[in-house]
């Protein structure tokens, strides 16, 4: 996985790696490895390119990535239509959070905010960064998106020292790590980014409510609605042979039914939203049918200055 430990991806890779290797031939270890840094790019391109198509590497990766190879970023050194899509175990359902001290407690009050406010990044076209430029060029809220961070984790701790106002990570991330912060009500929710609103916050807006126009709801169901559905896959690099791709996508959906495996995610208090490998192949496939003038305008908002 491309990220540090600690954070939402490290926890799924741990989690789904503690039961899958049970549901496998010959039940074989599972090491998760954390090969860090560009938002998760060098641990896709190592993927892609350096990794042997036996089926016994997998990645987790976010599925932003995918979105922004389509857009034809350099650096981007793989082909999103081509990786093996093995299954994923949720969404990222991500969430916009503050603190309390920077008066930002609602959405209206970031929107009608007399100046900037300061939220958190990773690089450009990682998800984190998208939600926040989509905020910024498609709905017009002020805001200043500082990107550089390792990831959710830093973005929380820049937050707490006053450095950001805030910033948005996955819900099941949030929601463990900040648990006592939301129930005394020093860290605020102010907007979920999803189709369906998620049961623990039924007063907080969902990121589409706030769109006033036709294009304003296609731009967020295209960056944000729908990538959600690709957001945190498990994938192999091309060439994997079929018997073994058949053996890890039933591994896989048979992890997801695991008991064992279902009682942790049950006591950690996570967001369970299995997808299966076929589902994520076409659902990351949809943004290569956009047309070209869309395309162009997505490109401006989420990588121009």
């Amino acid at each position: 996985m491309g990220y540090s430990a600690g954070g939402g991806y490290d926890l799924w890779a741990r989690l789904v790696g503690r039961h899958i290797g049970e549901h496998i031939p010959g039940n074989p270890s599972v090491v998760v490895e954390n090969i860090t840094g560009a938002g998760g790019l060098i641990q896709i391109n190592n993927l892609y390119k350096a990794t042997k198509p036996d089926g016994l590497t997998i990645g987790h990766i976010t599925g932003s990535l995918l979105l922004s190879q389509m857009f034809g970023q350099p650096g981007y050194d793989f082909d999103a239509q081509k990786f093996v899509y093995i299954g994923a175990a949720t969404k990222e359902n991500s969430v916009f959070f503050f603190d309390r001290r920077s008066g930002i407690v609602s959405a209206e009050k970031w929107r009608t905010s007399p100046s900037p406010v300061k939220v958190g990044g990773v690089a450009p076209g990682i998800w984190p960064d998208n939600l926040d430029r989509v905020m910024k060029g498609v709905l017009g809220f002020p805001t200043h998106v500082v990107s550089g961070y390792k990831g959710v984790t830093d973005i929380l701790v820049a937050m707490d020292s006053g450095e950001l106002a805030g910033g948005n990570g996955s819900w099941n991330n949030i929601k463990t790590n900040r648990k006592r912060q939301i129930e005394e009500g020093s860290t605020i929710i102010v907007l979920q980014c999803v189709t369906k609103p998620l049961e623990q916050l039924p007063n907080v807006p969902r990121m589409i409510d706030l769109a006033k126009t036709e294009e304003q709801k296609r731009m967020i169901d295209v960056i944000v609605q729908k990538a959600n559905d690709y957001s945190m896959p498990f994938v192999g690099p091309p060439g994997i042979p079929a018997e073994r791709v058949k053996i890890m996508r039933e591994a896989f959906a048979e992890t997801m039914k695991d008991k064992e495996f279902l009682a942790e995610v049950e006591k950690m208090k996570l967001n369970l939203e299995p997808a299966t490998g076929e589902a994520l192949t076409s659902a990351a496939m949809g943004v290569t049918r956009l047309d070209a003038a869309t395309m162009s305008k997505l490109k401006e908002i989420l990588f121009n200055k």
